[in-house]
Parts: structure tokens; C-alpha cells; sequence
């Protein structure tokens, strides 16, 4: 688990795998403090001319997904094979789609459709 760095306000603003000062403190990867700041750094990046590059790897990582899945429908690896955290990562992601699926009807598979 990261340990975070928190200013006189409360507000997390460094994220370590070690403890950086005596007072850091240690949450979970996905404590939504955490989730903020890495989406601040993102938004920050992308400000700097990097959107074309985080495009490409979101796009890319899709692909990794669709890939798992034949290979987990055609039997080559099961699910099982991987190890925990990437399993609750696939689970988590199939639970969206299906999600997105039933809310809106359509699951966007790069056919241009916005949900």
C-alpha cells in the first residue's frame, strides 16, 4: 500500500511507496484521496501536450482487455492463471461494462458512440 503526504490542510499532495516523513500515512491504492491526486497529475500531464500519448495507452489497454478475454474464452489461460490483483481489475472491469450495458444499452466498441 502507498503512503501518502498530507499539507496543513489535510490535503494529500505526495504519494510514495515508502513513508517520506514521519507523519505519512498508509492507504489503500485506491482510497479516493489517492484517486484524486493521480487524476489532478494526469489532468496536469495533458495540459502539457501528452493527450495523444494517454489516448493511445487507454485505447492499447482496451486491446490488452479484449485479448484476456479470447484467450480465457478460447481456453488458453483461465482466469485463475493471473495473479489476484489483475483478476479483481478484469473482474471490475467486466461488472462496468456489463453495468454500462444495461444502464445505457450500448457499450462503446469503438464505433464512435458516446455514452
Amino acid at each position: 500500500m502507498p503512503y501518502v503526504v498530507r499539507d496543513q490542510d489535510g490535503q494529500v499532495v505526495a504519494v510514495a511507496e515508502v513513508p517520506l516523513s514521519e507523519d505519512a500515512e498508509e492507504v489503500p491504492i485506491d482510497h479516493p484521496e489517492v484517486l484524486a491526486l493521480l487524476s489532478r497529475a494526469c489532468a496536469a500531464d495533458l495540459a502539457d501536450g501528452d493527450e495523444a500519448f494517454v489516448n493511445s495507452d487507454l485505447s492499447f489497454i482496451r486491446v490488452l482487455e479484449d485479448l484476456i478475454e479470447v484467450l480465457i474464452r478460447r481456453g488458453v489461460i483461465a482466469l485463475s492463471d493471473l495473479p489476484g490483483p489483475a483478476q479483481d481489475k478484469l473482474m471490475q472491469r467486466r461488472a462496468l461494462r456489463g453495468w454500462l450495458a444495461g444502464v445505457v444499452g450500448v457499450v462503446d466498441d469503438d464505433s464512435g458512440k458516446v455514452i
